[in-house]
């Protein structure tokens, strides 16, 4: 096996990378779109985006695989970023410098690999928008030229890639071990302490220009049930799924975070009651759209939803008087029956 070379501008590549503030950050739904696209195109197994670190590929976007790292040394992606061109793996079996890779020899069996490096708006390659396959298989031309246009979109919307305020704050402030340990590892989305601390400054953010805020509460109704009837493994198949159906429905700069086992925080920056009440109902019909495939199971998925807005022009909420209406609007969704959207009222 060779392993992944290093380019020669490795230390100015990398000093970029970091710039960038985008290592062990939660998932986006603009990156996601894209690689979902991708996969359905090519119609491949894996799809991903993948950034290449110092010692490691991380993933800021991944379909059809359940890791979010793997070691440099041995990615194919680390090949890819030495040129600008495609780098084209037919057969990595009959390749010999992949042929006795971990990653070919073992799981997920990559035998196809085509990866369009990507640059960042400083001019270093840092990355790669590619598609894996366990068969053997040859690019056409059309094929060469739709994977050329979407790494594109990916470098175009690196550009202009925009988070909310709080968000922002934390990637500055905190280096990339405790961001990494903000992230719930499952489901790559903000933890509990996460979103309290992005919760404490939007309140902030909006006390400050006396704008608007909103928080949705979400519970995966009859979690429990599908762990017991279907198993952890399923279960977490669930949650997985569920957080992508509420993300693929936020603006880049609303954020979410995993509280407990099966509820979840989205919080709303500029957003009124009946603004959110609205993008409530869209996520739940979301959620409720198609059932979950995993491994051979099909079963349904519903949320309960509470949903609480402040005006701070008209008055002021601390964040545990916000998360607190929203979770007195999700019990009464419960229980009326679950499956429903409920607004904090205000007695």
């Amino acid at each position: 096996m060779l392993d992944a070379p290093i380019p020669e501008n490795e230390q100015q590549r990398l000093e970029s990378l970091r710039r960038m503030q985008i290592l062990s950050t939660p998932n986006e739904e603009a990156f996601d779109r894209i690689v979902r696209l991708t996969k359905r195109l090519f119609g491949v197994p894996i799809a991903l985006i993948s950034l290449v670190d110092e010692h490691r590929q991380w993933f800021k976007s991944c379909s059809g695989l359940g890791l979010r790292q793997t070691e440099r040394r041995l990615s194919f992606c680390g090949h890819a970023i030495l040129h600008e061109e495609l780098f084209v793996v037919p057969d990595a079996r009959r390749d010999e410098r992949f042929h006795d890779n971990p990653l070919v020899t073992g799981a997920p069996g990559i035998t196809f690999y085509a990866g369009r490096p990507i640059k960042n708006w400083e001019g270093f390659l840092i990355g790669t928008l590619c598609v894996i396959d366990t068969q053997p298989r040859q690019l056409t031309d059309e094929d060469r030229q739709s994977l050329e246009d979407l790494g594109a979109w990916v470098e175009m919307t690196l550009a202009h890639r925009q988070l909310g305020e709080a968000q922002v704050e934390i990637f500055a402030k905190l280096d990339e071990i405790r961001r990494q340990s903000m992230l719930d590892p499952l489901l790559n989305i903000w933890n509990r302490a996460a979103g309290k601390a992005l919760l404490t400054s939007e309140v902030a953010r909006a006390a400050r220009t006396q704008g608007e805020l909103a928080v949705m509460m979400i519970d995966l109704d009859y979690f429990k049930q599908i762990n017991d009837e279907y198993g952890h493994l399923h279960g977490d198949h669930a949650l997985i799924e569920f957080s992508q159906r509420i993300t693929s429905n936020l603006r880049a700069y609303d954020s979410i975070s995993r509280f407990g086992g099966d509820e979840f925080c989205v919080i709303l920056p500029d957003t009124g009651q009946a603004q959110a009440a609205k993008k409530a109902e869209e996520i739940l019909a979301k959620i409720r759209s198609t059932p979950v495939q995993s491994d051979g199971l099909i079963f349904p998925l519903s949320a309960s939803i509470g949903v609480a807005a402040a005006c701070f022009r008209a008055g002021e909420a601390t964040p545990r008087e916000l998360v607190g209406r929203a979770d007195e609007a999700l019990l009464r969704a419960k229980r009326a029956g679950r499956g429903q959207v409920m607004v904090y009222l205000a007695s």
